[in-house]
């Protein structure tokens, strides 16, 4: 699963077709009696400063590595602009500007979600775990997850986890070995972030 969204919209690809009676869960709220503690407990946010920091290139290694384990993987793009739902002049574009509040295109083999509105927190955890073993997040710093930060030394001379200790970074990943008071991994000990971030998920 793909998901992305920004403040006002969402916007989800799901590949391949979820089974039969499993589609009115993707969009709908957390489960009854779920805590907030298991609602994120797979969830793991890659963080970073800014820019050129490794993020995307460190979540493609772990995505193809957690695929390998045989894990169902979802991943969740923060962004300041989503695309419109489809190009100019296609239906669902149409139905978009008629002011459609949640659009669905689906295929025999896939299944695109679209929706005009903010997505809140406890919606957007419920639709990016629904039927996942691993969840990973790209930015989103205010998110109420753990979060990995990734940090790149030759642009930035301290690491947010330094410079903001809120308790929710739980890892440090840079190409040099930074003493942050948290676990430490490069960018080459993928077998070893998947191992953690399972650890932390109870999967091992």
């Amino acid at each position: 699963m793909n998901c992305r969204f920004t403040k006002d919209r969402i916007f989800v690809i799901q590949y391949p077709l979820p089974l039969p009676g499993s589609i009115p869960k993707i969009v709908c709220g957390h489960a009854l009696g779920e805590t907030e503690n298991a609602m994120y407990e797979n969830i793991t946010a890659f963080v970073a400063r800014g820019t050129n920091s490794g993020k995307t290139y460190l979540i493609e290694r772990l995505i193809s590595a957690f695929k390998a384990r045989g894990r169902k993987v979802a991943a969740v793009k923060h962004s300041t602009h989503l695309m419109e739902v489809d190009k100019k002049g296609k239906d669902t574009y149409k139905f978009c500007q008629q002011g459609a509040d949640r659009i669905i295109l689906f295929s025999d083999n896939a299944l695109m979600l679209y929706e005009l509105a903010e997505p809140g927190i406890e919606y957007l955890a419920s639709l990016a775990r629904n039927g996942m073993d691993i969840v990973l997040v790209e930015g989103f710093k205010s998110g109420p997850f753990g979060k990995i930060e990734v940090f790149n030394p030759d642009l930035y001379d301290t690491p947010l986890c330094l410079e903001e200790p809120d308790g929710s970074y739980i890892a440090l990943v840079s190409k040099k070995y930074v003493d942050a008071g948290i676990p430490w991994f490069s960018f080459d000990d993928v077998a070893e972030i998947c191992d953690f971030i399972e650890s932390r998920n109870h999967q091992r």
